[in-house]
């Protein structure tokens, strides 16, 4: 998901004590902003009245999308990089660092900046920081016990093995707590979240997606490096493919809030067997609970031999972690009531 943006600094000190840099969305009415380094840039094509009043003329505009750094670029622990670093980006073409010649105009167009990017922050803070337990929806769990080592560290994961590395799943009981699971509602719900559809058109599903990697990071800033945590944890205990080269210390996270929801959509609601295209490593998280749908198994491919597969019944906070550009799996039809998942795709390119 790609959004437009700028890049201010702020008073605020970061890790180092030097100014903060952050990256403003520029979505309507959002009041998101990240660190600069959450953020990486590419370029796309769009049209534009021509300025001789005829045709239509090209240009070239930049775009911005999430991204997670794997390790520190000045060593120290590498699953947790993305939250304790603040360096200047190659691509902040805004940089807003001072010199002798800015005119007062420009130093006050950066104090205004400067303002608002705290201003930002400390709502960003007031949002993630008060109780949500108030707009949880039917189905959501009564509390679960939150294991101290899924907020600081590794956490244990039940592993189905096969002979084909690419065929193992890591399951995570109860990785998501009661409060977990409102954060992520809320933060799915923020208005500049907006509904997508970018399934492929060959892939026959109901159900629908809202893409808000960039509001979870920004509102829940230790819930979504748990999350990062956990996914490149599964990935070091088995598949060793984050970081298959020195030089890919950077994935692109793809975090999307789903939604079977039988009564809206007016039929059962699935998904048919695929594979999601470049993600490395992919989490699916259950956010309601057992008793708030019926059907919705998590299948599989088979672990071994030529027939059968796997299924799985998630039980609210459980997360299942596999192979998702290589592993085939799906869903068996939701037939009643409400079945909401967080799904995140990490991509290496």
């Amino acid at each position: 998901m790609v959004t437009r943006g700028h890049f201010i600094e702020t008073t605020v000190a970061n890790g180092s004590g030097g100014p903060r840099r952050l990256f403003v969305a520029d979505e309507a009415s959002s009041d998101i902003c990240v660190d600069a380094d959450s953020v990486s840039s590419e370029w796309t094509t769009e049209s534009e009245a021509a300025s001789n009043g005829k045709g239509r003329a090209r240009k070239r505009v930049r775009l911005w999308r999430m991204r997670h750094c794997l390790r520190r670029r000045s060593g120290g622990n590498a699953s947790d990089s993305n939250d304790s670093k603040h360096s200047s980006s190659s691509s902040s073409s805004s940089s807003t660092s001072t010199d002798s010649s800015d005119s007062n105009g420009e130093s006050g167009v950066r104090a205004a900046a400067q303002q608002v990017g705290e201003e930002r922050l400390h709502k960003q803070a007031e949002i993630s920081s008060v109780s949500t337990a108030a707009v949880c929806p039917p189905g959501v769990p009564p509390a679960l016990p939150l294991d101290s080592e899924s907020s600081t560290g590794t956490v244990p994961l039940q592993w189905l093995s096969s002979n084909k590395r690419y065929r193992c799943l890591a399951i995570a009981p109860n990785f998501l707590s009661q409060q977990d699971i409102c954060n992520l509602h809320t933060a799915a719900r923020h208005h500049s979240v907006r509904e997508i559809n970018d399934r492929k058109g060959y892939l026959a599903f109901k159900h629908r997606v809202w893409r808000f990697e960039l509001q979870l990071r920004a509102l829940q800033p230790e819930l979504y490096a748990r999350l990062m945590r956990l996914m490149r944890q599964a990935d070091n205990e088995q598949w060793s493919k984050l970081l298959r080269r020195s030089k890919r210390s950077r994935v692109y996270p793809e975090i999307e809030y789903i939604d079977y929801d039988v009564e809206h959509e007016g039929s059962a609601c699935f998904i048919e067997p695929h594979v999601d295209n470049k993600s490395a490593v992919t989490l699916v998280a259950m956010l309601s609970s057992s008793d708030a749908y019926v059907g919705g198994r998590s299948c599989f491919r088979r672990s071994e031999g030529p027939a059968g597969h796997r299924e799985l019944s998630l039980q609210a906070g459980d997360a299942v972690l596999f192979r998702g550009e290589k592993l085939l799996h799906w869903i068996t039809p939701v037939t009643a009531g409400r079945r909401v998942v967080l799904q995140i795709e990490l991509s290496r390119v």
